[in-house]
C-alpha cells in the first residue's frame, strides 16, 4: 500500500494534504550568528522540516528563544508552545500561551500569537496582549517591539499604572 497524503489538517494547522517531512530532528538547539556574534539560540524537543515551495520548519511541541546581548548574557526570553518558521518569507509565526521576559527591565508581554520577522527583526501580534511591568498591567490589542523586545508599543492600551508618589 502506499500512501502520498491525507486530507486534514497539517502539522501547521492548514487544512489541506499533510506532506512528508525530509527531516525530523529530535532534541533540537538551534543558534543563529551575525558577524561571529551569538544572537538567538532556539531550544525544541521536536521540528519538522519540510522542502519545496512552501519550505518550512514546524515545532508542534513549542519553542524557548533565547535573544543575547553582545558580551553573551540573554537580554530576553520568549516561550511559546507552537511555531513555524516559514523559509522564504523568513518569518516564524507563534501561537498559544506566548510568554515574553526582558530581562533588563523585567517586563513581561504574554499573548497568544505573534509574528517574528527575522529579516527586520520585529516581532509583533495583532491579537489580545498584557504587558507586566515594573510600572503596572496593561492590555491592548496588539503591540509591536525590535526583536530584543526594548521598545514595546501597545496598540490602544488600558490597565493600571503605578506612579510614586514622588512623581
Amino acid at each position: 500500500m502506499f500512501l502520498a497524503g491525507c486530507k486534514g489538517k497539517s502539522p501547521s494547522g492548514e487544512k489541506g494534504i499533510i506532506g512528508k517531512p525530509v527531516q525530523v530532528v529530535k532534541s533540537a538547539d538551534i543558534l543563529r550568528s551575525q558577524n561571529g556574534e551569538l544572537e538567538v539560540q532556539i531550544k525544541t524537543p521536536i521540528v519538522y522540516n519540510y522542502d519545496g515551495d512552501s519550505a518550512r520548519m514546524v515545532f508542534p511541541e513549542g519553542v524557548k528563544v533565547w535573544f543575547y546581548n553582545n558580551d553573551l548574557t540573554i537580554k530576553s526570553t520568549l516561550v511559546a508552545k507552537y511555531a513555524i518558521n516559514y523559509n522564504n518569507s523568513n518569518k516564524v509565526y507563534l501561537r498559544d500561551s506566548i510568554e515574553i521576559i526582558n530581562y533588563n527591565n523585567q517586563d513581561t508581554i504574554y499573548c497568544q500569537e505573534l509574528v517574528w520577522d527575522k529579516s527586520v527583526k520585529t516581532i509583533s501580534s495583532d491579537k489580545q496582549v498584557q504587558r507586566n511591568s515594573s510600572s503596572g498591567i496593561a492590555y491592548g490589542d496588539g503591540f509591536q517591539s525590535n526583536e530584543q523586545m526594548d521598545s514595546v508599543r501597545i496598540r490602544n492600551p488600558r490597565g493600571t499604572q503605578y506612579v510614586s508618589e514622588d512623581e
